[in-house]
């Protein structure tokens, strides 16, 4: 991420509050390059970084009446686009699990750390500790890192306070570490980015 900051004037910023597609355009003029070098850096792809890219100025375009004028755009911008990506990410990977061949399912990673990890058998091992969460916990972790539902959807489906959230979600991470062990870390690479 750029680290120098963009002065987005009082005057632009209440014109997009107000639903000026100009101030949009100014506004995309102005950050949008920064946005897109992060989200190229993060996705490696170009095609991928302006997909999201207009993805993000969508998302604060529909959140522009809940700003308020002390706002910075750029910081919420860039908050913005890191849990994009990490959607982005982790849909991509759940894709490939999804569509992956069992026959065929290794991963191959440049650095050859994984070379010989059989993709399925990781994966296998994953469900079996999932399953021996409890019921509520489970479904919670899943709601989470599987479907990419936030804290409070997950509360407010279930009925419970996001407090109890974080908590199901910690535990079960704490579960799979313990119970994973060595392959906790390539398991965080490929399930839970978020």
């Amino acid at each position: 991420m750029d680290n120098s900051t963009t002065s987005i004037s009082p005057f632009l910023l209440r014109r997009f509050r107000e639903g000026d597609e100009e101030a949009l355009s100014s506004l995309l003029e102005l950050l949008g390059p920064k946005v897109l070098g992060y989200c190229r850096k993060k996705v490696g792809i170009e095609e991928d970084a302006e997909e999201l890219l207009l993805d993000i100025f969508l998302k604060l375009w529909h959140f522009r009446s809940k700003l308020d004028e002390t706002a910075d755009v750029q910081v919420l911008l860039f908050t913005i686009a890191r849990n994009h990506i990490l959607n982005f990410i982790r849909n991509k990977v759940n894709r490939r699990l999804m569509t992956t061949d069992p026959e065929n399912a290794l991963l191959q990673p440049a650095d050859g750390i994984l070379q010989r990890l059989d993709y399925n058998e990781l994966y296998r091992q994953y469900q079996d500790v999932l399953d021996s969460l409890g019921d509520k916990q489970r479904a919670v972790f899943r709601m989470s890192r599987e479907e990419g539902l936030s804290h409070r959807e997950i509360a407010d489906k279930l009925g419970i306070s996001v407090r109890t959230v974080e908590s199901h979600i910690h535990s079960s991470l704490k579960v799979i570490k313990a119970e994973l062990k060595d392959s906790y870390i390539i398991l965080l690479i490929l399930f839970f980015l978020k």
